[in-house]
């Protein structure tokens, strides 16, 4: 399930992430299985039939000076359960889990996703940055990705 709606938000909304479907089409179940152990990924059910309508994850770095940073990844919720509250469900588990280990969680967004940058400065994220032209989509069009970061120790 979460793969499957992990590559329906690549498919759905190019411009909305770096990846696109091609580039998780060659995942095997079994590095999916990897990931979600590996990683704190957390989501969001619809309340009539207990389907996957949302997703978000955590990747913690392992270095010696970069183990106190975390990366909030991958976040899609389906359009019809926008607005919802899912997204705020699932952001409150991976900052609350966040917070219990880390002293900074980064993220990247499509600059021009202006509802997700809305979502994320809610949630108290800063912008620290634009990587200009981080993606390039089919169709030539270049994606810019705003840096941003939620500080707990400040």
């Amino acid at each position: 399930m979460y793969q499957a709606l992990r590559r329906e938000g690549f498919r759905l909304e190019p411009r909305a992430f770096r990846f696109a479907p091609e580039d998780e089409a060659h995942v095997t179940p079994a590095a999916v299985a990897e990931r979600l152990q590996r990683d704190f990924v957390i989501g969001a059910f619809s309340a009539e039939d207990s389907q996957l309508i949302g997703v978000g994850g955590l990747a913690w770095n392992d270095g010696v000076k970069t183990r106190h940073k975390a990366l909030l990844y991958g976040m899609y919720v389906k359009a019809a359960h926008r607005g919802s509250g899912a997204a705020d469900e699932i952001m409150k588990s991976l900052i609350d889990e966040a917070r219990a280990k880390v002293e900074i969680v980064t993220l990247t967004v499509v600059s021009s996703n202006l509802r997700a940058l809305r979502f994320y400065e809610r949630w108290g994220f800063r912008a620290y940055g634009v990587e200009e032209r981080s993606a390039k989509n089919g169709d030539g069009d270049y994606l810019d990705e705003t840096l941003m970061a939620l500080r707990f120790n400040d």
